[in-house]
């Protein structure tokens, strides 16, 4: 599996204000805008600015991580482990706001590890993760997500 670098993903947020705010996902139940506000919420524990305690534990969480560095893509439909089937309640007043937000904490996850390049910070499901295992799961769960919405 390629992984995105800098550039691919400061791209992103450009890609995101094509998608009309009120389109349907091709599966799944998040709008365009809890699908950024979820993104954003990945980021802000890559990047430090939030802390998650790890949920898995054991075999549960050595299989969760062979899953990540692994070249299987996210299924369709999955549950989150986290949230379950229900949608988060929207965080931000509208869309652009909401990717306004994405585009400053990938900016923010790339200075934080530049700055820090030994740093660790904690997935709830996929454990203690550094720069580039981060850059690994980011690729593929915002894969699975853009392409919900066709990107």
């Amino acid at each position: 599996m390629e992984v995105w670098n800098k550039t691919k993903f400061l791209s992103i947020p450009s890609a995101l204000r094509t998608i009309d705010p009120s389109a349907k996902p091709t599966w799944g139940i998040m709008s365009p805008q809890h699908m950024v506000e979820h993104l954003v919420g990945t980021w802000r524990i890559s990047n430090g600015r939030a802390q998650a305690p790890v949920l898995m534990k054991g075999e549960e969480l050595e299989k969760r991580r062979a899953f990540i560095f692994g070249d299987a893509p996210y299924d369709k439909n999955i549950t989150n482990p986290v949230f379950g089937d229900g949608l988060a309640k929207l965080r931000k007043s509208d869309y652009e706001s909401a990717i306004d937000q994405l585009e400053d904490e990938m900016k923010e996850f790339f200075d934080y590890h530049r700055q820090n390049p030994e740093a660790i910070e904690s997935h709830p499901v996929f454990g203690d993760l550094n720069f580039s295992e981060w850059l690994l799961f980011q690729t593929k769960h915002m894969a699975h997500h853009l392409a919900q919405f066709g990107l």
